[in-house]
């Protein structure tokens, strides 16, 4: 049985596309489809229903899909395990990431670590959407806030605080909040379904009910009204460090910390051995985000010296409970 077929299959049964697998293998699909009907014929099973618009994966194909996965998997480990694939990582990393955040943070982070990883070869796509790492092929994916709990290894790579501003205008116009209660008469934008605020001070909880005239699943539609003097939103810390630092936004309730697990996290399909080079981007990310994001907010992008950093971050089986996502990533 060629370890090449077994690609092919996986990717044919991920993808759906023939042609799409062509184009990513650098074969016809005419090649493509022998090869798949090989397999079959050796099997003695048929894996994949066809028809000149479709193709869809077989029962019989779902079993057989469930081992080759995991003999993809050991065998790149395997591959990775030898010679100087282990010190030297290189190889292929495809990685998802949000979109605004991506640009800001993610892109700058990922140009820093092909500079000092010149033999790994980076495909990233930025998308609002919560991409399927295994069926789509992704080998890691940047989220942010809350995860929806799933199989997925979660690696933390910064602990995002979330704050609540607003606009000078907006404060002179219509006054400060002094507690999380004044909150009630003020136009509070809201993220997704997070209508309940919560706040703590000292051994005291507080959660209030928040309303106001604009809801949205993103936060770049949030971000906008503030700075225009529409109202106050609750976001991360990181997203408007900028517009802080330069007096656009101003923070409010700082006596009041927001209860909230938020943070940065690089996410990855389950196994039982991390490639070197998956290794070296997760170990050189948290390292990154930690250095860059300590740092005062300025215009340029900070600059990162590509050491590892193997303590940082922190490795979780399971990502929190599951909370509602909201701008196609998971949020708190």
């Amino acid at each position: 049985m060629d370890i090449q077929d077994l690609r092919i299959f996986a990717r044919v049964a991920a993808v759906q596309n023939l042609s799409s697998v062509g184009t990513e293998l650098g074969l016809t699909p005419g090649t493509i489809s022998k090869r798949i009907q090989a397999l079959e014929d050796e099997l003695h099973v048929r894996l994949f229903d066809r028809t000149t618009r479709s193709i869809r994966i077989t029962e019989e194909g779902a079993t057989f899909l469930s081992y080759v996965g995991r003999i993809l998997v050991e065998l790149e480990s395997a591959r990775a395990s030898v010679g100087d694939f282990a010190t030297r990582p290189k190889g292929k990393l495809k990685i998802s990431a949000p979109a605004s955040f991506g640009r800001l943070f993610v892109a700058p982070a990922i140009s820093a670590f092909m500079g000092s990883y010149p033999e790994i070869e980076i495909h990233i796509n930025m998308t609002d959407r919560v991409v399927n790492l295994q069926e789509e092929g992704y080998d890691v994916a940047i989220r942010t806030g809350l995860l929806t709990d799933s199989a997925l290894i979660a690696k933390r790579l910064y602990a995002d605080r979330q704050v609540v501003v607003a606009s000078p205008a907006y404060l002179d116009a219509h006054g400060t909040p002094k507690t999380p209660a004044d909150l009630s008469g003020h136009n509070c934008f809201v993220l997704g379904d997070n209508w309940q605020w919560s706040f703590c001070r000292g051994n005291d909880d507080i959660t209030v009910r928040v309303s106001g005239r604009l809801r949205s699943n993103n936060g770049e539609v949030l971000r906008q009204a503030a700075l225009d003097g529409h109202g106050l939103f609750q976001t991360s810390e990181l997203r408007v460090r900028e517009e802080l630092a330069t007096g656009q936004l101003v923070r409010v309730l700082a006596e009041f910390e927001l209860l909230s697990s938020a943070a940065v996290w690089a996410v990855y399909p389950s196994s039982k051995h991390v490639l070197p080079k998956l290794r070296a981007l997760l170990d050189f990310l948290a390292a990154w985000f930690r250095e860059a994001c300590s740092e005062p907010a300025r215009t340029a992008t900070p600059a990162v010296n590509g050491g590892l950093d193997h303590g940082a971050g922190k490795d979780l089986k399971r990502a929190p409970a599951p909370h509602p996502p909201h701008s196609g990533v998971m949020l708190p």
